[in-house]
């Protein structure tokens, strides 16, 4: 089976020996220590217990082991938790080596609702559980027309939960020629629904670059999130295979019906930047930054208003983030409306050839840091 590199290099940012911009890391990260004093369950300012929602091991027993989970998107609310899965490893999926049979002991069961066929049962669907006050909900599909016989994945939904935009990638044979199975052309994609437990209208992709326009498997943008003046804030990898921050003015039309201006580079963006988050504001931006053996700092920008140029990148503390080997890699950071927290997955690589994902939450902020993370899987 020939699994997908370019998808493992769009959702992780890390090579796992398959992306050509980024080499197979065997080292260890620097793990930043900090003396942030923030603990667990609750955080200055914000009277609300976690002590039950972000316990360790909270989750679902069905998403604690093994298998692939990416792209973490937690709710204005905080009430719910999105997020994509596969039942093989990320080292399986990734394609750089690592077979089904070598990490045959990682795979997980398949979650219910997985929209497939026979011989793609890897393929990546995007799910949620949700917080009913005591415990979180067995994991839900999105389902179709959201997700497909691809690779779903890289989703933002607005604050009520009626709008999201997500990836979806269809050349699952990697060979630059999307639309495989007669699947729907591989690039970003809306969607809107009546109210947060609706169904979904019929996903249409973004106009131009934003949507399916020049989307290869060594070229694309991702991971959009959209504010409400209705620019966008994304990543790329270019044809130079540098990894960058991106804008999307909108310039016209109407919120459902928006015209962009062609995509531009975040000014004083540097290679190796991905997965931005952005408030609502657009006064803050929050986004991962590797080094070549693929290891992840946390880094921020600010301003004092939307029409004003971006600060300079920051790094931002991170206390005990790193895995049992010593590793930094994680994915996209995830907020609600708080700000108080952040989540995310962290890739567990002490078994080097067969990762392990970690959905994890870590308490503070931008400013002051983020404690040590507590492993919600």
């Amino acid at each position: 089976m020939t699994l997908l590199r370019g998808l493992a290099c769009l959702m992780f940012g890390v090579a796992l020996g398959a992306c050509s911009s980024t080499p197979e890391t065997d080292s260890a990260g620097d793990d930043t220590q900090t003396g942030d004093t923030q603990t667990g369950d609750t955080h200055t300012g914000d009277t609300q217990d976690y002590s039950a929602q972000f316990a360790e091991g909270a989750l679902p027993e069905s998403i604690r082991d093994g298998g692939y989970i990416d792209s973490t998107f937690i709710n204005h609310a905080g009430d719910r938790i999105y997020f994509l899965h596969s039942i093989f490893s990320p080292s399986v999926i990734a394609g750089g080596g690592s077979s089904v049979e070598t990490c045959s002991h990682t795979q997980a069961e398949q979650l219910p609702g997985h929209v497939s066929t026979p011989g793609l049962e890897w393929n990546t669907d995007i799910y949620y559980v949700e917080w009913d006050g005591d415990v979180w909900s067995e994991p839900v599909n999105l389902g179709e027309p959201i997700n497909s016989w691809g690779m779903e994945c890289c989703m933002w939904l607005n604050e009520d939960e009626t709008e999201i935009i997500f990836y979806s990638l269809s050349d699952l044979d990697n060979d630059d020629v999307d639309e495989d199975l007669g699947l729907r052309p591989t690039g970003n994609y809306r969607a809107t629904r009546a109210d947060r437990d609706s169904e979904w209208s019929t996903p249409v992709a973004l106009p131009g670059e934003y949507g399916t326009d020049g989307q290869l498997a060594s070229v694309w943008k991702t991971d959009i999130e959209k504010v409400p003046s209705g620019n966008l804030y994304l990543w790329e990898q270019n044809t130079e295979g540098d990894r960058l921050l991106v804008f999307g003015e909108m310039t016209g039309g109407t919120y459902d019906d928006p015209v962009y201006a062609d995509p531009a580079n975040i000014d004083g963006t540097t290679n190796y930047e991905s997965q931005v988050w952005v408030n609502p504001e657009e006064t803050r931006l929050v986004f991962n930054h590797r080094d070549a053996s693929a290891n992840t700092s946390l880094y921020a920008r600010e301003r004092d208003s939307a029409a004003d140029p971006w600060g300079e990148s920051i790094t931002v503390s991170t206390t005990d983030f790193a895995d049992g080997a010593g590793n930094n890699i994680w994915g996209e950071p995830s907020f609600d409306h708080t700000q108080n927290f952040m989540l995310m997955t962290r890739f567990d690589t002490s078994d080097a050839a067969c990762w392990t994902p970690d959905l994890m939450v870590s308490f503070g902020d931008v400013s002051s840091g983020f404690a040590a993370p507590t492993v919600l899987n």
